[in-house]
């Protein structure tokens, strides 16, 4: 098994745990809680303020992506969930069918919490 890196910002302080680690490190300097870089991105020296500072854009840019990708995958399930719907609703009534549509619109309402 590997290391992997979590860093503060605020310091500049950089903490390795195995990569099997699950829980939350805080940092050793200030006691915030550290952000998880993973192994593979390299942590830049103390000294580099600029690089310090691109990599917390990157992290920022890279966590607004990952949110952004969530919603809208979010509102596809929901248009497909609504769209099935309407397609069964459509067909001639049976047990089969309103059954279906009675689990689809309750997966519906769940995926609005």
């Amino acid at each position: 098994m590997g290391t992997a890196a979590w860093v503060c910002f605020d310091c500049r302080a950089a903490v390795r745990r195995n990569t099997a680690f699950s829980g939350e490190v805080p940092c050793p300097t200030c006691g915030k809680l550290c952000s998880y870089l993973g192994y593979r991105i390299p942590v830049p020296p103390k000294s580099k303020l600029r690089e310090w500072s691109a990599l917390h854009q990157q992290l920022a840019r890279e966590r607004s992506d990952r949110a952004l990708a969530a919603d809208e995958a979010a509102v596809r399930n929901r248009h497909d969930l609504e769209q099935e719907i309407a397609r069964l609703e459509t067909m001639p009534a049976n047990e089969g069918r309103a059954k279906a549509v009675r689990l689809l619109k309750r997966r519906l309402s769940g995926s609005n919490a």
